[in-house]
C-alpha cells in the first residue's frame, strides 16, 4: 500500500495557521482592550472638562446677579482666604456657591472653584506680583478631581455691569460670626406653634434699598416646611417685604451655608433705625396643628453679652396663634444674617 507523504507536513501546518490565527485573534483582543481604555479616558476627560465648564457657567451666574455680593468679597480677609473651594450647587433653581462639598459628581468627580485676587500695575497691566488689587476683577481657576486626574479652567471674571453703568448689590450689614449649630429657636416648630425666630439689625448713617436678606441654616430633618423671611419695622409690627419661599428640602443639611431670601422689589429702609429679620414657614409655625414640619436650625453666636450690637435674636415670636406676641430676647445670642443694599 503506498502512503502519503504529505500528513505529516498536513499536521504541522494546521498547527502553525491555529497559531497564527491564535495570535491574530490574541492581537485583536489587545487592541481591543486597548481602545476601549483609550476610550474611557477619553470619556473622562470630556466629563471632567464640561463639569469644569460648567463651574465656569455657575461663577458668570452668580456673577451676573451681584458682583459685589457674590464674587469680590470671596477673596477678601477674615471671610475666607484666596484658597478657599466653593462648590457650584444648585438651590431653588438657579446657581450658588457653597462652602461645604455636596459629595462626588457621578460618583467621580470633585468640583470646585477657587477665587484669587487680581493686581494690575500703573498702567491697568495684569501682574503676577506688584501692583495692586483691582476690585473690578477676579481669576477663578475650576478644577474637576478624580483620584487619578486633575482638570482644570482658568478665567478672569470682571464686574462688567458696573463698568456699563448697571446696579449692584453689596454687603450693607452683616453678622457673619455666627457658627454655633444648635437647635436655639425650634423652627419651624414642628406643628407645635411654638413660633418664629427674628434677627434685629440698625441701619447705619444712609438709607437703603435692601434687595436680599441671606441667613445662615442647616436643614436637620429631610423635609421641613418651607420657608421665606420678612423685612420689620418691629418683630410683629408692619411688613415691609416678603421674600420668594425657599424649598427647604434644598437647603444643605451637612453643615450651616448662607441661604438667600430676595425681595420682588428693593425694601427701603430709613437710616441709624433698627429693623428686624423674621423667619416665616408655610404652613405658619406660629399655629398649633398647622403642618409646619421639621427642624431648621439657623447658625447662632453666643456671649457674655449681645454679640451683635446692633440688634437681639428672638424666638417664639406670635406663639400659639397670638400674633402680638413679640417672643423671648435672647440677649446673649445673635443669628447669623446678610443685608444687602442696592449700589
Amino acid at each position: 500500500m503506498k502512503k502519503s507523504r504529505n500528513v505529516g507536513f498536513g499536521l504541522i501546518e494546521i498547527i502553525i495557521v491555529t497559531a497564527i490565527i491564535a495570535g491574530t485573534f490574541f492581537g485583536f483582543l489587545q487592541a481591543g482592550i486597548v481602545s476601549l481604555k483609550l476610550l474611557r479616558n477619553e470619556k473622562e476627560n470630556l466629563e471632567a472638562v464640561l463639569l469644569a465648564q460648567e463651574a465656569m457657567e455657575a461663577v458668570r451666574s452668580v456673577r451676573d446677579e451681584s458682583w459685589a455680593g457674590n464674587i469680590r468679597w470671596r477673596t477678601q480677609s477674615p471671610l475666607n482666604s484666596p484658597s478657599l473651594p466653593y462648590y457650584p450647587v444648585v438651590v431653588n433653581s438657579k446657581w450658588s456657591l457653597a462652602t461645604t462639598s455636596p459629595g462626588l459628581i457621578n460618583g467621580k468627580y470633585n468640583r470646585y472653584v477657587i477665587f484669587g485676587k487680581v493686581s494690575r500695575d500703573g498702567q491697568g497691566r495684569i501682574v503676577s506680583s506688584g501692583g495692586s488689587d483691582d476690585p473690578g476683577t477676579r481669576l477663578v481657576t475650576a478644577y474637576a478631581t478624580t483620584t487619578q486626574k486633575t482638570t482644570t479652567l482658568v478665567s478672569y471674571f470682571t464686574d462688567f455691569l458696573s463698568a456699563v453703568g448697571g446696579q449692584s448689590e453689596a454687603v450693607a450689614i452683616f453678622f457673619g460670626d455666627a457658627a454655633t449649630d444648635a437647635d436655639l429657636a425650634n423652627f419651624p416648630a414642628n406643628n407645635s406653634g411654638d413660633g418664629d425666630p427674628a434677627q434685629g439689625f440698625t441701619t447705619l448713617s444712609a438709607a437703603i434699598q435692601v434687595t436680599k436678606v441671606e441667613l445662615y441654616l442647616r436643614r436637620t430633618t429631610a423635609t421641613p416646611s418651607n420657608i421665606y423671611a420678612e423685612l420689620r419695622a418691629t418683630p410683629t409690627g408692619t411688613i415691609l417685604g416678603a421674600s420668594n419661599t425657599i424649598t427647604s428640602s434644598t437647603i444643605s443639611n451637612s453643615g450651616l451655608t448662607w441661604v438667600e431670601f430676595r425681595f420682588s422689589e428693593p425694601v427701603s429702609l430709613a437710616p441709624l433705625t433698627i429693623y428686624y429679620i423674621r423667619l416665616r414657614s408655610v404652613p405658619a409655625s406660629t399655629d398649633a396643628g398647622s403642618g409646619s414640619a421639621g427642624t431648621i436650625h439657623w447658625g447662632y453666636m453666643q456671649t457674655g453679652s449681645s454679640p451683635y450690637a446692633g440688634g437681639e435674636a428672638r424666638r417664639y415670636i406670635g406663639r400659639l396663634s397670638n400674633p402680638s406676641d413679640s417672643g423671648q430676647i435672647l440677649d446673649q445670642y445673635d443669628f447669623g444674617f446678610r443685608v444687602y443694599d442696592l449700589q
